[in-house]
């Protein structure tokens, strides 16, 4: 609100953090030489790409309600736009023309990112997840990733973009976002995203060996070894859990497996729970390095869960025959509703069903197939992980690809703090442009969390124990919360001051160099 005296308070939040990051990193001029605009134009895109960031990172709103936040928060003041110029019309437009140079953009803020932050990409990790969108999208651009109908991790059926990102193990940074079709394949997606990596890494010098790119299962294809291969990169992954596969871990004779090195931070005074033994397997003729893993903590979590399904399936099965007396249930419905708990419970493969007559009426019975259990059994906490990288030892192997985790976090920042929703666009084209934006503000997000990670080393014993007490480990999702409620006073056209920063607040923004 405004007084009289031109006494102006806005809530800051992060916008001045984002801003000196952005301003860092020259977000506003990478997107400005890429896309520019006509002289006469009061904003130029790089401002209006800046403010949409910067939204996502302190308030997430539907492009139409920006002038909302602009008015609320000190967008002016900390950003230089102001509110009345965010109207949809304009950030369609900014939209349409990033869309032309997303990865010329990309790219260059994130090798500014590498540069300036001082970031080790020696190991990346890769992963794809789904964006959800509404609205028809009727003769979308083929230029374009393009809504399309695809199955989700939860075995839905929505409108969606695949998205897949490569973040460093250094401060579990999002380097880059590459978008794709709706239905695009996961191993179709490796290629495109090596490409964008071969673009990032032109312009920085060699820092020596390429590159580790750790992923799931679909990261293992004849196309995409010879890929890395033919670019001189290292890779590392689950080997798929085909017939073959299965035979082999079956196989596997506990006692020629040896401790691996890693511990998870909750068993670290405890004994190894991770057994693995060496060995070389081939893809399209090209010998790659073999490790076989067994993880007990993961064997008996299979088994517990295993048992719990089957004893729930056999409870349910229990209720629908004493529930079957109903002269309208025919042996056909029985039978089908019987099936349909075994298949929700995920134990039909274990679980022989029979159907008999009792009093006239048809009941399920059923009977676990020990067979089948047994040789699940057999492949319980047991996997292969494949690499063509022949320096690394067999535990740092391990314990890159157990680091995948970092990847998921930001799949979980993506849709938690950043608030992606199911969103609708007038077209794919703005759509990709919006996801880059999104993408870009991952970047910043991830930046914030490790520098202040990095700094709160630097800090006092006191200082650290108070950081400690009001934010427990320093996540992006804490560090935004403790900054969400800075206020910001400006006198008349004096300077932008932040108004008595509680003592953590004053660390933060120490550490952020603010």
């Amino acid at each position: 609100m405004e007084y009289e005296r031109g006494l102006v308070i806005r809530t800051a939040g992060a916008l001045p953090v984002v801003a000196k990051l952005a301003e860092k990193l020259g977000l506003v001029e990478v997107v400005d030489r890429f896309c520019p605009i006509r002289s006469v134009a009061e904003y130029t895109h790089g401002q209006v790409v800046l403010a949409l960031v910067a939204n996502r990172l302190t308030h997430p709103r539907p492009l139409s309600s920006f002038e909302e936040w602009g008015d609320e928060f000190a967008v002016a003041e900390t950003l230089g736009i102001a509110s009345s110029k965010l109207n949809d019309d304009r950030l369609g437009r900014t939209l349409d023309a990033l869309a032309e140079h997303l990865p010329q953009v990309l790219n260059l803020v994130a090798r500014r990112a590498i540069e300036r932050f001082g970031i080790s990409i020696a190991e990346l990790h890769w992963d794809l997840t789904h964006l959800a969108f509404t609205g028809s999208y009727q003769g979308q651009e083929e230029a374009y990733p393009q809504v399309r109908k695809g199955r989700t991790p939860e075995r839905t059926i929505v409108r969606q973009v695949r998205v897949g990102l490569l973040v460093s193990e250094d401060g579990a940074v999002p380097l880059l976002g590459v978008s794709f079709d709706g239905g695009h394949a996961d191993v179709s997606a490796v290629e495109p995203a090596l490409a964008r990596l071969d673009a990032l890494r032109e312009g920085l010098p060699e820092p020596g060996r390429p590159p580790l790119v750790v992923g799931d299962s679909k990261l293992l294809s004849a196309g995409n070894v010879r890929a890395f291969q033919t670019r001189g990169l290292r890779f590392l992954c689950p080997h798929p859990k085909d017939g073959p596969m299965k035979r082999r871990l079956a196989a596997l004779d506990e006692s020629t497996l040896a401790p691996l090195a890693y511990r998870p931070e909750r068993h670290k005074q405890r004994e190894p729970r991770y057994l693995g033994r060496a060995d070389e397997l081939s893809v399209d003729g090209i010998g790659l390095r073999a490790l076989y893993v067994l993880s007990l903590d993961d064997r008996d979590a299979t088994r517990a869960q295993r048992e719990r399904q089957l004893a729930r399936a056999e409870d349910e099965i229990g209720q629908l025959n004493r529930g079957v007396p109903e002269k309208h249930r025919t042996a056909k419905d029985v039978e089908r509703r019987a099936q349909t708990i075994l298949e929700r419970r995920r134990v039909e493969s274990f679980i022989r069903l029979t159907l008999l007559e009792q009093n006239g009426s048809p009941q399920a019975q059923i009977e676990r197939d020990q067979d089948a259990i047994g040789e699940a059994e057999r492949l319980d906490g047991r996997y292969c992980l494949v690499s063509n990288d022949r320096a690394l030892s067999t535990d740092q192997l391990f314990a890159a690809y157990k680091r995948q985790h970092l990847v998921e976090g930001r799949f979980a920042d993506f849709k938690g703090p950043l608030a992606v929703r199911p969103v609708f666009l007038h077209s794919n084209r703005r759509l990709a442009a919006l996801v880059a934006v999104i993408s870009l503000a991952l970047l910043l997000y991830g930046l914030i969390e490790r520098t202040v990670r990095h700094g709160i080393e630097t800090l006092s014993l006191d200082q650290r124990r108070l950081l400690q007490r009001r934010i427990g480990r320093a996540t992006g999702r804490k560090i935004f919360d403790q900054l969400r409620t800075l206020t910001a006073v400006r006198v008349r056209n004096g300077p932008l001051r932040i108004a008595q920063p509680r003592p953590a607040q004053q660390l933060l923004l120490q550490l952020l160099e603010l």
